[in-house]
């Protein structure tokens, strides 16, 4: 499945989130992670996060069967660019 995290947490706990992200999914901005991960990945990655949460927290996990599914578009610097590395690879 391809997987989208994103996190607003309090100042001193965002280095754990990062770190704990970080072992499973890609970071792409301060508090947004992405990456390919099987039922099994993100059901630990889900446990594992449920033992760092407390009530400050929030989190989004925005999901779907596999990355060629999801359409990404970035804009930075003044410029939209489309993501197509992604398309056709896939954890099934």
């Amino acid at each position: 499945m391809y997987v989208i995290a994103c996190y607003d947490v309090p100042a001193k706990r965002t280095e754990k989130y990062r770190k704990l992200l970080a072992r499973y999914l890609i970071g792409i901005q301060e508090s947004v992670f992405v990456g390919d991960l099987t039922d099994t990945q993100f059901r630990a990655l889900q446990r594992d996060t449920k033992m760092l949460y407390t009530d400050e927290d929030y989190i989004i996990w925005i999901t779907t069967e596999n990355r060629r599914n999801v359409r990404l578009e970035h804009w930075k610097e003044g410029r939209r660019m489309e993501d197509a590395d992604h398309l056709g690879s896939a954890v099934l």
